[in-house]
């Protein structure tokens, strides 16, 4: 596990928002279903060291018990990206937003709905489908959603990670709230169809091994249904569904890093002293 310099033991796990300064450009990061925003700090300190300023929201009813994340709908969630992604409008800069999962799902709804306040936009293992059986399932218990809050999904095993060291030292909630679930599959419903309004350039970087959302499905619906002009696939091989800390997290920085760098808006007089 993560030691501290004198070995006495585990640091601690920081799972809150977070805010990185920079200028030029600014970037709203997402984090997935059951997730916090430490599995989006590593990309979120990539970016802030190359300038970018960077805001890590926390979405509502994540980071505490799953009790409270009972107690929340996707309309919670989506007002926890509007409300982050105003306070980086407020610098009037170019803004990205990078979602990770179901962070992906309202990093896509959010660019849909901004429009050109949003100039791009980084789907990392998006959630727009669930394997088979399991959305099969969801959709059956649908009807149930008013009740659901009080019923729990227990989740076997940790994170969908191919790192086992980082996947040890990784928060993951072991207990789930079946209307989570099912706010998941209302959420990704009301989006899907907008798909062809995201004409921001978007990257897409997913998994071959990702046991969660499956590859295949979720790129090529995407793909296929995207309304940029300007789309790109990464695709990787060996990380599995949490890719920001997983074990190709470098490849996926940097890629993120390369795509929205272009996007950054250079003060005049320092592109002119570059120019000379």
């Amino acid at each position: 596990m993560n030691k501290s310099d004198d070995d006495s033991g585990p640091l601690p796990i920081d799972t809150n928002e977070f805010f990185l300064p920079g200028s030029g450009l600014s970037a709203l990061l997402i984090h997935g279903l059951t997730g916090t925003p430490y599995e989006m700090r590593p990309l979120g300190e990539r970016l802030a060291a190359a300038g970018v300023r960077v805001h890590g929201v926390r979405l509502a009813g994540h980071g505490a018990g799953p009790e409270e994340l009972g107690e929340v709908t996707h309309a919670n969630w989506y007002e926890s990206v509007v409300e982050g992604f105003e306070r980086l409008r407020a610098h009037d800069e170019p803004n990205v937003v990078i979602g990770l999962s179901m962070g992906a799902v309202l990093a896509a709804r959010l660019a849909i709905d901004q429009r050109e306040a949003v100039s791009a936009v980084v789907m990392l293992s998006p959630a727009f489908y669930l394997p088979f059986w399991t959305r099969t399932a969801l959709r059956v218990l649908r009807p149930a959603i008013n009740l659901a809050n009080r019923v729990y999904i227990h989740q076997q095993s940790g994170s969908d990670m191919h790192d086992a060291a980082a996947c040890r030292i990784h928060p993951a909630t072991r207990l789930m709230p079946l209307q989570a679930a099912l706010n998941l599959i209302e959420l990704v419903d009301h989006v899907r169809p907008g798909l062809p309004e995201l004409v921001q350039p978007s990257l897409v970087i997913h998994s071959r091994r990702d046991h969660t959302c499956p590859f295949q499905k979720n790129t090529d619906f995407l793909m296929k249904h995207l309304g940029s002009a300007d789309k790109r696939l990464v695709c990787l091989d060996e990380s599995y569904h949490v890719i920001t800390v997983d074990s190709e997290r470098d490849r996926v920085a940097q890629e993120t890093l390369e795509f929205i760098l272009p996007f950054r808006r250079v003060e005049p007089l320092r592109a002119m002293a570059r120019a000379g």
